[in-house]
């Protein structure tokens, strides 16, 4: 079945148009004799509801341009003559009439846009009628070649190709989805190999350093052990209390003098 082409994109609840003919009736040069302040927020309200607007007739204008193009329809169909060749075609100035008075019935702040001055009004308003200007050429454009399909008899075949192209789409975003996810896996699993190899690693390099530790602090225990063994066999045989100080030195130290030259030896 068909989606609806022109009338997805009315503007109707966006602007909350009291009534077709209200759209029609005029309206103003720019805001002229209104507030600044409700000028402004109206501009960037307007701004805001054609441009969500205008990305759904890009889209659909594209759709039907590229089933055109594939039907061969191209010269057939061939492009606008004007903007404003559809159902919905409004200039913008009655457009910002209507969301103006919008505004000033209920307003879509609490309370005054601050910092409304003429220049900011004025980026405001190249802004707001630019994306206004696109989307009542995109919407044109997507009312010709829907009139153009119709003619050819080709409505239904778009229809059957466009629920095609959409589940096509659909299908290829799950499986872009299904592939990063995938990767999002292989790369989280790469990554905690790398944290467990990395570990593994430092594991071993501290087995490495313990085991250099060990063997160092078993060198310096007997190197220590081997020295106090000598201080301590030097002090047994040199040090106080030594046989060398003790016995030894009374029997061949100061007692060898009265031995050998004192008043013993004589009389000996």
């Amino acid at each position: 079945m068909l989606t609806p082409s022109i009338h997805t994109l009315m503007l109707v609840a966006t602007l909350s148009l009291a009534s077709q003919a209200g759209a029609q009736s005029g309206g103003m040069e720019d805001g002229d004799g209104v507030d600044p302040a409700v000028l402004q927020q109206a501009l960037v309200s307007m701004n805001s509801a054609a441009g969500s607007k205008l990305e759904d007739a890009l889209v659909h204008q594209a759709l039907l341009q590229k089933y055109v193009k594939q039907a061969g329809l191209t010269e057939a169909c061939g492009m606008p003559s004007s903007s404003d060749q559809h159902d919905m075609a409004m200039s913008f100035d009655q457009a910002l009439s209507i969301t103006v008075d919008h505004e000033r019935s209920s307003p879509t702040s609490s309370g005054p846009v601050m910092g409304a001055t003429p220049a900011k009004v004025e980026a405001y308003t190249s802004m707001a009628r630019s994306t206004w200007d696109r989307l009542q050429t995109a919407m044109g454009t997507v009312q010709h070649l829907t009139d153009c399909l119709n003619q050819q008899n080709k409505l239904d075949s778009y229809g059957t190709w466009e629920t095609a192209q959409a589940k096509t789409h659909h299908e290829a975003m799950l499986a872009r989805e299904k592939e990063a996810a995938k990767a999002g896996r292989a790369a989280n699993a790469a990554g905690e190999k790398k944290v467990a190899a990395q570990y593994a690693s430092w594991q071993e390099a501290q087995k490495e350093q313990h085991a250099a530790y060990l063997k160092h602090a078993w060198t310096a225990y007997k190197f220590n052990t081997n020295a106090q063994l000598k201080q301590y066999k030097y002090s047994k045989k040199y040090g106080p209390n030594s046989y060398n100080q003790t016995y030894a030195g009374e029997r061949y130290g100061s007692g060898w003098g009265n031995y050998g030259g004192g008043s013993g030896y004589g009389t000996y």
